[in-house]
């Protein structure tokens, strides 16, 4: 379910749909749209680490908000999702890294943009919990 872009959005909550633009597995190409705030956002994304069913990571290529280049609050930012096996259920460990663009970034980045980030990824485990059991 966390590998497949088409199921992204039935419990990804920074995604309400992702397409795969190009390639499979490391390598692919993919457009996630979604919303941050009142506004839309498109984020391209390239897979740089696929292996399932262990785990998954994406770096962020581009970023669009209604339509536009985003502001440029991180020069890199990555997101990962790793499994691990505990039984007879699985843990979902949810990280993403972001690298400010500079120090003032960096304070705005802490003020505020973690708990919102925080808070989704919490949101998003809810949800995976959910996909899955339906």
């Amino acid at each position: 379910m966390v590998s497949d872009a088409r199921r992204a959005s039935d419990w990804f909550s920074f995604a309400e749909r992702t397409d795969v633009l190009s390639g499979a597995g490391k390598g692919e190409k993919r457009r996630q749209y979604g919303r941050w705030g009142r506004r839309t956002s498109e984020i391209d994304q390239e897979v740089i680490e696929f292996a399932p069913p262990l785990s998954i990571a994406w770096k962020h290529t581009a970023e669009r908000m209604d339509g536009k280049p985003a502001p440029v609050f991180a020069s890199a930012s990555v997101f990962r999702i790793d499994l691990e096996a505990d039984g007879e259920e699985t843990v979902v460990h949810l990280r993403t890294q972001q690298l400010p663009a500079d120090g003032l970034k960096r304070i705005a980045m802490r003020v505020f943009g973690n708990s919102d980030i925080s808070r989704r990824m919490e949101e998003s485990l809810i949800r995976l919990v959910r996909a899955v059991s339906s």
